[in-house]
């Protein structure tokens, strides 16, 4: 990751592993969803109780390495590029202490959403300007 990363720590919680007592490939999506939402409402300044302007349309995990319970992992999220509706984004998990050792890698698209006209719209230079304010400011 060149540019600067929107981080989210999150603590692995024992329900979030399986039998062998790591974290369930499952629960990756849960924080790349959590790691998003909280990126985005941060950026966008929205409270949590109001919709994005865009939905998740696809993703993809990679699993790296093995994150148990009690570990807490950081996902570095970032806007990786722009289509005309749509934009991607990477999502890089950690483990939130000095090994920084990576557990996962995901990646995710968005499309903008108009939800009253159930509809999509081109991305707004005005979101791509945030992002690229916040992203470059490493």
């Amino acid at each position: 990751m060149d540019e600067k990363p929107y981080v989210t720590e999150i603590e692995i919680r024992y329900r979030d592993t399986d039998s062998m007592g790591h974290v369930s490939s499952p629960i990756y999506y849960d924080y790349l969803q959590s790691a998003y939402l909280e990126y985005m409402h941060d950026l966008l300044r929205l409270p949590k109780d109001r919709k994005l302007p865009h939905i998740m349309v696809r993703t993809s995990c990679e699993y790296v390495s093995q994150a148990v319970y009690g570990d807490r992992i950081n996902v570095l999220s970032r806007v990786t590029r722009f289509g005309t509706k749509s934009f991607e984004m990477e999502h890089v998990m950690r483990l939130a202490d000095d090994s920084a050792r990576e557990v996962a890698r995901a990646a995710s698209v968005h499309v903008m959403f108009d939800y009253e006209a159930q509809k999509t719209y081109p991305v707004p230079d005005e979101f791509k300007s945030a992002v690229a304010t916040y992203q470059e400011s490493a």
